[in-house]
């Protein structure tokens, strides 16, 4: 029953053990500070792991929201790791130090909230799922005339002569939109004309056959800038493996302070104190 309950379809029966299993995120390596094995082993390296930091007392209405805001509603519930009152609020919470520094250097901060171009899975379950996907592009539309082979100049989209035009996209638009935004295609295009936009500056880099007109033209359609841009295009082509992922080690050896004493909690077996000591004087 787990198996048809699941939304996402990621639990599996494993006929061998008799038993229904789905990823555990490798926990164990997580509390120790290093990314899942498949993070790890991504031949794409597409895969990035970091904190946000996100005010928990606001999930019950975020999850109430219409489906059309659910996609804004789970980005203003994330928190800003750098301002000052939300530091101070999650010290106070217990937070340690290496955990806010982890989210101020987190890459999944920048793609879902500084970025806005990741989005969550299926919003419309209400789950609000803390797992980010980038839309996927595919290449440009092109042909082969005269023996030489041409981008496609038909449809521009008065973004660029260069690329087709949004709604000619080969995945259609309203299909992503049910995966990526509840179903609101204003959300997923204008991840889409932001990803234009970095593709579009890239080749002005690179292949410089972009006019400053039409490239001022997706920046502004794309609600990005030359520096943005930039950083979108270092942080997914050229990562570092630390920029991948920034995984703080769980502090084990304290996480049970912050609900129950652990003198008094200790089992009846091995060494240490069974019973807090008290002073004599």
């Amino acid at each position: 029953m787990c198996i048809s309950g699941c939304p996402y379809k990621k639990t599996y029966f494993n006929w061998s053990t008799g038993k229904s299993e789905k990823c555990i995120l490798c926990y164990p390596r997580i509390e120790s500070g290093q990314p899942p094995a498949c993070f790890h082993s991504c031949v794409g390296r597409i895969r990035y792991l970091g904190v946000l930091l996100y005010d928990a007392d606001q999930i019950e209405k975020i999850a109430s929201a219409a489906e059309s805001s659910l996609v804004d509603a789970q980005r203003s519930m994330i928190m800003d790791p750098f301002d000052p009152a939300v530091i101070a609020a999650a010290k106070a919470n217990g937070i340690p130090d290496n955990m806010i520094a982890s989210a101020q250097k987190s890459p999944v901060y920048k793609f879902v909230k500084q970025w806005g171009i990741a989005l969550p899975l299926h919003a419309e379950f209400r789950t609000v799922p803390m797992l980010f996907y980038v839309p996927p592009m595919l290449p440009v539309l092109a042909k082969t005339k005269d023996g030489n082979y041409e981008v496609d100049q038909s449809g521009a989209d008065g973004l660029s002569p260069l690329l087709s035009a949004l709604e000619k996209a080969r995945v259609p638009i309203k299909f992503m939109a049910r995966l990526f935004s509840a179903g609101n295609t204003d959300v997923i295009e204008a991840v889409y004309r932001k990803l234009i936009a970095v593709r579009i500056h890239r080749r002005s880099e690179t292949v410089k056959d972009v006019s400053p007109a039409e490239l001022d033209k997706a920046y502004t359609t794309g609600g990005t800038d030359p520096q943005e841009a930039d950083a979108i295009f270092r942080l997914t082509a050229l990562p570092t493996y630390d920029e991948r992922f920034v995984v703080p080690a769980m502090n084990r050896e304290v996480a049970i302070e912050a609900n129950i004493p652990p003198l008094t909690n200790k089992q009846e077996t091995g060494f240490g104190f069974r019973r807090q000591p008290g002073r004599r004087f």
